[in-house]
């Protein structure tokens, strides 16, 4: 991973006290570092790896009617989630789009 993606791991770690962060948020700093299309979302996926390592977890969004609820999958199920939810929309994510992070 290159050192401005490292910068963004450690932006993207939501706060211990509740904070959540939205993977359009990760996948628009790395846009704006590195462009859009595939290399931003296999970025984009490499910090959301790192995020999961970390013990962050995947979940819906915020927005939801429940509110935020971690996924009962997580690590490569995440991924693999992502990957697919972004194919189908063909765009980066946007605000109301899952996942959102948190502990």
């Amino acid at each position: 991973m290159t050192t401005h993606l490292a910068d963004i791991v450690a932006e993207a770690l939501p706060a211990p006290d509740g904070d959540l962060v939205g993977l359009w948020w990760i996948a628009k700093l790395v846009e704006e570092r590195v462009g859009n299309g595939e290399a931003a979302q296999i970025q984009t996926l490499e910090i959301v790896e790192v995020l999961l390592a970390k013990g962050v977890r995947a979940g819906s969004s915020p927005y939801d009617p429940e509110g935020w609820q971690p996924w009962p999958d997580q690590a490569s199920a995440v991924l693999d989630r992502i990957r697919d939810e972004w194919q189908a929309r063909g765009h980066a994510p946007n605000i109301h789009d899952s996942p959102w992070f948190g502990w």
